[in-house]
């Protein structure tokens, strides 16, 4: 599934670090509604959707050493090449596809395969991906600010 919603997408970052809403990739109804939040060794993602099927979530916050925003991390390939040096990932979320908007946060860690280092405090490369068996049901793939909360 990450090959499938990767490959759809190759973008190039600004490398000032401010905000380009060039830098995403959307299907479907699907928004990322502010920063990433950071407390221990999970972060949560809060989003917004819609999808009359699927079956399958994929949610995952990218970073480079100094969580700046960078080309080769948004990327396709990015997480399983080594690029990112923090990859936190989740496949394990729940989701309501029934036709209907819906706001729900998500849990992202490094419990799964690939998934490493420590996100901190910067710019992440977000990716929220609802799917089913045959493809893309409601995607947003955008660079987004990463807080730590105490």
């Amino acid at each position: 599934m990450a090959a499938l919603t990767s490959a759809a997408l190759i973008v190039a970052a600004p490398a000032s670090g401010t905000k380009n809403t060039t830098d995403s990739f959307t299907f479907g109804d699907a928004d990322v509604i502010g920063p990433v939040h950071i407390r221990g060794d999970v972060a949560r993602v809060h989003a917004r959707y819609s999808c009359d099927v699927g079956n399958h979530i994929w949610v995952s916050v990218k970073q480079n050493d100094s969580a700046t925003v960078d080309s080769d991390i948004s990327a396709e390939g990015s997480g399983f090449e080594g690029e990112a040096t923090a990859w936190w990932q989740s496949h394990r979320g729940t989701f309501t596809c029934d036709g209907k908007r819906h706001v729900a946060w998500f849990t992202v860690d490094t419990v799964e395969f690939g998934s490493r280092g420590e996100l901190q405090k910067g710019w992440g490369w977000v990716q929220f991906c609802i799917t089913t068996d045959e493809g893309l049901d409601a995607v947003k793939m955008e660079w987004s600010r990463v807080v730590k909360n105490r």
